[in-house]
């Protein structure tokens, strides 16, 4: 692999590892890819933030929306630093602050390759990016592996047992055998994988995927869609979750992006990953608002993208938290001197307007037809929403029907360009 890949793999795979506990010890292997991986992420959320002022709110933000240990914090700036991506600020020997020199992504990914490299990695942190960068590309026979990625045999099941654990690694069975696929071929490659559902699924997961396909982040529950919520358990699908009011649990809206560009799809996931956010918001507030229901998803983006804030109600602090923790707007005071209600207020940035743009888009027409490469940016927020990103998604949710693995088995089979397995 490149210096590029290895970078963006870092952060794929620190992205999977979130879902592990960080104390457990299955995760001393890959130490290194790990602290890699946290930089990607906090060189994303510190990309046109030119100065961090206060490295303490900096850390809390990085915990709570990154899943940055503290105790890892300051190593992860030190990789930066090294990088020459920040520039720190220090006093009486502390460090209290940085200017940010993050570049577009393609240069991070490079950068950060080369600095994972030259930490020099382990082979076994060296076999699972590989793993998870030729099974993002499309499934792989289990018994085939070995000769696919070029991973030793002591090597394998370690490599599957981590994967697994960190939802990198999925599995189905079919008649002929195991086939290994991650989630991540639904971020990069979802048309391809919407295409082999429609000429291999049942009626029933045709009727489902259409429904995806129409409506742009549709609430899934087992009820009403199950197999979309297999389908999101199984990580086919991508599905960011928002706590739902009144502790009513965790609702999956699920989005098939087939039709955004790959350079988006594949190496600028933490734009994607907006995109997904204001469209599970959106989706929310019509469905879930609370207080006072949103008449249409788009109507929602436009006055963002038009006027610059939404109409504050009461639950809006609740039903677009999750956009305020991603940057993308703030929560401005009440229009009236002693009203209580937050007003949602556009960070008026190139790339929050096109991932507004491209949420739009696929909410109104199912293609993203405006938005250009921009630079990110990120504010040093608070955060107390509950969110779940697609990979812990696809932790959470439990996959209720295993009978129908020869389902998916089929997809999985003619994704790989041999037919159906049974």
């Amino acid at each position: 692999m490149d210096g590029y890949t290895e970078g963006l793999r870092c952060q794929d795979v620190n992205t999977g590892l979130r879902n592990v506990d960080a104390t457990s010890p299955i995760l001393t292997p890959v130490k290194k890819t790990r602290l890699v991986g946290m930089a990607a992420d906090l060189a994303a959320l510190v990309r046109s933030k030119e100065i961090v002022e206060d490295i303490t709110v900096l850390e809390s933000v990085a915990a709570a929306e990154l899943d940055i240990p503290s105790t890892s914090f300051d190593s992860v700036v030190q990789v930066l630093e090294s990088a020459e991506l920040v520039e720190l600020t220090r006093r009486g020997g502390q460090v209290t602050g940085l200017t940010s020199e993050v570049p577009h992504h393609r240069d991070l990914y490079e950068t950060l390759g080369r600095e994972w490299r030259g930490r020099q990695p382990s082979q076994l942190e060296e076999e699972l990016l590989a793993v998870v960068n030729q099974l993002a590309k499309g499934p792989v026979a289990a018994e085939s592996l070995t000769s696919v990625v070029g991973v030793e045999n002591s090597d394998v099941d370690r490599i599957l047992s981590l994967g697994s654990d960190a939802e990198l690694i999925k599995s189905v069975s079919g008649i002929d055998g195991t086939i290994l696929y991650s989630p991540y071929t639904a971020f990069e490659n979802p048309k391809l994988l919407a295409d082999m559902a429609e000429q291999h699924g049942n009626d029933r997961l045709l009727e489902e995927f259409a429904a995806v396909r129409e409506h742009q982040g549709l609430a899934v529950t087992s009820e009403t869609y199950p197999m979309l919520w297999d389908a999101v358990g199984r990580g086919l699908i991508i599905a960011p979750s928002i706590e739902l009011p009144g502790g009513a649990g965790d609702m999956p809206f699920a989005t098939l992006p087939y039709t955004l560009d790959r350079e988006l799809l594949v190496g600028e996931k933490p734009v994607l990953e907006k995109v997904l956010a204001v469209i599970a918001c959106v989706r929310c507030g019509e469905k879930f608002g609370g207080y006072s229901n949103l008449v249409d998803a788009a109507v929602g983006v436009n006055a963002l993208l038009r006027w610059g804030e939404l109409e504050p109600h009461e639950s809006s602090a609740r039903q677009y938290r999750l956009m305020r923790n991603k940057g993308i707007i703030t929560f401005g005071p009440d229009r009236v001197p002693w009203g209580r209600w937050v007003t949602p207020t556009l960070v008026d940035t190139p790339e929050n307007r096109r991932a507004l743009e491209i949420a739009r888009d696929l909410l109104t027409l199912g293609e993203a037809l405006t938005g250009r490469e921009a630079e990110k940016a990120s504010q040093a927020l608070s955060s107390d929403a509950r969110y779940l990103g697609p990979l812990k998604t696809v932790k959470a949710t439990k996959p209720r029907l295993m009978h129908k693995e020869s389902e998916y088995s089929k997809i999985m089979a003619a994704f790989m360009g041999y037919g159906t397995l049974g």
